[in-house]
């Protein structure tokens, strides 16, 4: 992608830390909490018809901030009709509407990983002319979420809804014990400290490890995400997805060595663990039955929600060992075959310029993905109730921060769902024993392979270097 995006300057498209933290600081210093935002809207159009916008987002939890911010959509002219899919089987249910061309959703929630899909598909129609209806400010968007998956082909096709990145959440009542720590020093000839490395990780997750009253770590085995925890590893250990030719490069030696890594981590867990996902990997932290955890970073505002955890004021937040994965997130993005474009697009405008509001509340799972929202100030319920203590607050964006330094974006390249659900099938029967962990990634990259001879080489080739050049302009290492 040779065009330079929207409201995008070269200094703000790098990620160093040392310029994340600047731009950071700056963004903090104009929001003085909200004054970055903009006023809803001026009275004519408060007095405006309301439409309504049929929005598509996974159901649940994900789908309350439409509901909280709908007295303020309606003064906008739009109110939100939730049409809620499942979390696992989103993909599969929204192109069953969309290949017909069905004018059903208006405004459609996602993760990127489905963007080179629908846009190739021509599911999706460009934002870039509704700009001047309200403006997304996207320059306050971090580049690791703007880069790899708003923008195709010259055009800008969704705006954020949510900045999801794995994050290591750890018992500090646990590293802090002086036994603990004097027993760890024996065994190791090292400190006890939150790992920054796998290896480091796998000696605590070892020494931890007391079932069943303690487990050493937790991990999301279930099928349909575990491929990410896999992902989380392979990103550390200097991992690509393909070669130069466009081979799948899943089964290199990085890769394999990142799945037995995970099979131990596994069994260092709990048992049952392919039936763990996401609410029952935050149970298991929140009722104190691990010592360390890799969660999407939102559990950190529910461990210190009395009425959700046990260990409220015992937990602490650091990126992942040596690199963090950024699986899933959200976009917003409109239909092709929306009756009401231009009212859609004003919803996810307002939804994303206001996500200051939503994205540290312990009630849904968003999480930050603007500089001004990486400000411990803001960290608040959407009634503006703090949601941590300042100091608990503070650590909690540092590790954010530190994060995204060196994140690792989800594949989203036409096709990148069947790969990815391919991928953790095959990871998934690694968990269950079923193959080892060379063989189940010698079985995906073939799959991968064929199915990237379906999309065309050529073709796939030009989509997976368009968008790792769109790594590079976001100052992504890759």
């Amino acid at each position: 992608m040779s065009d330079q995006p929207l409201d995008t300057a070269s200094t703000e498209a790098r990620l160093s830390r040392r310029s994340f933290m600047k731009r950071t600081a700056a963004s903090v210093a104009l929001a003085g909490a909200s004054s970055l935002l903009p006023s809803i809207g001026s009275g004519s159009a408060e007095a405006a018809p309301v439409t309504q916008v049929n929005v598509e987002i996974d159901e649940g939890q994900n789908a309350l901030p439409f509901q909280w911010f709908t007295p303020d959509l309606v003064k906008l002219g739009v109110t939100p009709k939730i049409l809620g899919l499942p979390f696992v089987g989103q993909y599969q249910k929204m192109v069953a509407e969309l290949i017909s061309h069905s004018s059903v959703y208006d405004l459609m929630v996602f993760p990127p990983q489905f963007i080179g899909d629908f846009v190739s598909r021509g599911f999706l129609r460009p934002i870039d002319p509704y700009f001047h209806l309200f403006n997304p400010r996207l320059a306050d968007v971090m580049p690791v979420y703007r880069e790899p998956n708003l923008y195709r082909n010259g055009k800008w096709y969704a705006l954020p809804y949510d900045g999801d990145i794995l994050q290591l959440t750890y018992r500090t009542d646990l590293f802090n014990d002086p036994t603990e720590k004097k027993d760890f020093e024996k065994k190791y000839k090292r400190p006890l400290e939150v790992p920054k490395t796998w290896a480091e990780y796998m000696q605590v997750a070892q020494f931890f490890h007391r079932p069943p009253h303690l487990y050493g770590n937790g991990i999301y085995g279930q099928r349909g995400f575990c491929y990410a925890w896999w992902a989380n590893i392979f990103a550390g250990f200097g991992g690509h997805w393909f070669d130069g030719k466009m081979n799948a490069a899943i089964n290199s030696p990085q890769g394999v060595r990142a799945l037995r890594v995970l099979v131990e981590q596994a069994k260092l867990s709990v048992p049952n663990i392919l039936q763990v996902g996401y609410p029952q990997l935050n149970s298991i932290f929140l009722d104190g039955s691990t010592a360390m955890v890799i969660q999407w970073d939102d559990l950190a505002l529910k461990v210190e929600d009395p009425a959700m955890s046990k260990v409220v004021g015992k937990a602490g937040f650091a990126p992942c060992p040596q690199r963090s994965y950024m699986p899933y997130s959200r976009i917003m993005a409109v239909s092709a075959f929306s009756n009401h474009p231009e009212s859609a697009y004003k919803m996810a405008a307002y939804m994303t310029v206001n996500s200051y509001r939503d994205v540290y509340d312990p009630a849904c799972g968003e999480d930050p993905f603007r500089y001004s929202s990486l400000n411990p100030a803001l960290v608040k319920t959407h009634l503006g109730k703090p949601s941590m203590s300042h100091a608990e607050a503070v650590a909690y964006v540092d590790a954010i921060k530190a994060g995204i330094t060196a994140g690792y974006p989800e594949l989203s390249i036409p096709g990148a769902p069947r790969y990815l659900d391919t991928l953790d099938l095959f990871v998934n029967q690694a968990l269950a024993g079923t193959l080892s962990p060379k063989a189940a990634l010698d079985a995906a990259a073939g799959e991968w392979d064929t199915l990237t001879a379906s999309y065309g080489v050529h073709a796939q080739l030009a989509a997976y270097q368009d968008w790792v050049t769109s790594f590079h302009r976001a100052g992504i290492r890759y």
